[in-house]
């Protein structure tokens, strides 16, 4: 596959561990496949990776770019790019189902017979003085991934948990030796019984509440945590700090105008409308963090890749087969 073609079986959007899963299931299938990397990660700025067989504490940087390596050795139908792609359009063809067109931030155009989404999700941070820059060095968003190296301390929760909050609130206390608070930054304690249903959970389960607002977060000098340092009052040191930052798909652009079918309120998210990932939109899949459906791991992101790669092949396969039957000689011609 020479690497300055513009057509390819499979276009690819996102480097991370759900695209180069897919790529490499694409690969194996013998598709020409071209990949699309930004060069921008959700987990960029977490030291080390965790709960993934074979690479528990592996650095998330070397563990991309030995997958990278791997799929160029052994599969030479496939391209990378180290470019953003930032719009996409389908078009219909003859059999009635679409080809993909992306062009890329330098003005390039590719074309695709099939799509895959697997862009990743942007956190969208609070703002508070610290928060940033300890994002993933102490603020955790999951416990499955950098809880445990963090366990044995008091442990602190940003925010007043909803529902969908409230099973990593719980997962927390084995960690925290039931040391555990949650810190609402100011916010009043709601009166609505229904919202706060999660939060007096958490507290029949032993958390403590801290309502002060936050002035600041900053690492404790022998960078074994964080501390947080209050409008009013004495500050709190922690082990760690859990949070679950609204978040943006990093393709939502891309998707508002393919007009694939989201996750109300999302931001971009994108519904699978099959067990490969399949999109509202015939020949599109989405992968990893990019879809509504798949838990915001590692783990996930690479099944849910593999998939979507294994469907997008198996959806080429059908289309070959269909393009030549359509080809074949009326039924009276034929021997």
């Amino acid at each position: 596959m020479q690497c300055c073609d513009s057509q390819f079986d499979v276009l690819v959007i996102g480097g991370g561990p759900a695209g180069l899963a897919a790529t490499m299931a694409l690969g194996r299938a013998c598709r020409t496949v071209a990949v699309f990397d930004s060069q921008e990660y959700r987990n960029e700025e977490a030291l080390l990776m965790h709960n993934v067989l074979c690479h528990d504490g592996q650095k998330p940087s070397l563990f991309r770019a030995q997958a990278v390596q791997e799929i160029m050795d052994k599969y030479d139908t496939v391209c990378f790019f180290d470019r953003e792609i930032i719009s996409a359009s389908a078009r219909k063809t003859d059999q009635d189902y679409p080809r993909f067109e992306v062009t890329d931030r330098t003005g390039r155009t590719w074309i695709g017979r099939k799509l895959i989404i697997a862009s990743g999700i942007k956190d969208i941070f609070p703002d508070i003085e610290g928060y940033k820059e300890l994002w993933g060095r102490g603020i955790v968003h999951c416990l499955f991934c950098d809880g445990y190296e963090k366990r044995g301390g008091r442990v602190g929760v940003l925010g007043q948990p909803s529902m969908d909050d409230l099973d990593s609130v719980l997962l927390a206390f084995p960690l925290a030796h039931n040391d555990l608070t949650i810190f609402t930054n100011g916010a009043p304690y709601l009166v609505d019984p229904e919202t706060r249903q999660p939060l007096d959970i958490a507290i029949a389960r032993g958390a403590n509440i801290d309502g002060r607002a936050i002035k600041l977060i900053s690492q404790i000098p022998d960078g074994t945590g964080v501390k947080l340092c209050f409008h009013d009052g004495e500050d709190k040191d922690l082990r760690m700090l859990l949070s679950s930052p609204k978040s943006i798909n990093r393709a939502a652009s891309l998707v508002e105008e393919l007009g694939l079918e989201t996750q109300p309120r999302s931001r971009g998210l994108v519904v699978s409308k099959s067990s490969m990932g399949e999109s509202s939109l015939r020949g599109c899949f989405v992968a990893g963090d990019a879809s509504s459906s798949v838990p915001k791991i590692v783990p996930s992101a690479l099944a849910s890749g593999s998939l979507a790669g294994i469907g997008a092949a198996k959806q080429l396969a059908y289309d070959d087969a269909l393009e030549a039957f359509q080809k074949m000689a009326p039924t009276g011609d034929r021997p």
